[in-house]
């Protein structure tokens, strides 16, 4: 009985192996429009000049940098904000308290950035690609992570962006 369990255990662990991934690699029906709101091209030859008015940017914007490699074309950084506001904690506390259920809200947030350059095909210009995503606590210490796709925030970020690339390229 007992060898016949270990067969059984060890036949289940070998079928279990040999699953196979047709969609693997498959990208989601939303994944170009994401990559257009998150890339925009720069017509400059001077990449270390673009990393810089884009760490910049990024600073203004109240990010922390981490992490910052000229040469792989990366900047990553992070800031710390309260979420959710206090009417809305108001009310979940409020409707908790009538209704008698323990009340659930976000309490704090962590908005991460990754920005990459990559030099273009045709040699002419830079890609530059940001993306925005945050990890959200709430009273309850669980957290739950989400990308931000925004259009605002990254038109707001590009436009800047370019501001800043153009007050350098001019030397103002």
């Amino acid at each position: 009985m007992k060898k016949a369990l270990t067969i059984l255990v060890l036949l289940s662990f070998v079928m279990c192996g040999c699953v196979s991934y047709t969609d693997y690699y498959k990208l989601d029906d939303q994944y170009l429009a994401r990559r257009q709101l998150e890339t925009r091209r720069f017509e400059t030859n001077n990449e270390e000049n673009m990393l810089i008015a884009s760490a910049q940017v990024l600073q203004d914007l109240g990010f922390t940098l981490e992490e910052s490699e000229i040469k792989l074309g990366l900047i990553t950084g992070y800031k710390d904000r309260e979420a959710g506001t206090t009417g809305e904690k108001v009310g979940i506390i409020f409707l908790a308290t009538l209704f008698g259920f323990q009340p659930v809200y976000d309490t704090n947030q962590k908005i991460y950035v990754t920005l990459v350059s990559t030099k273009r095909p045709t040699n002419n210009g830079y890609n530059i690609r940001v993306e925005f995503a945050r990890i959200i606590w709430n009273n309850m210490n669980q957290t739950h992570i989400e990308k931000i796709e925004e259009p605002e925030i990254y038109q707001d970020f590009f436009d800047k962006l370019s501001q800043s690339v153009f007050l350098t390229a001019n030397n103002i």
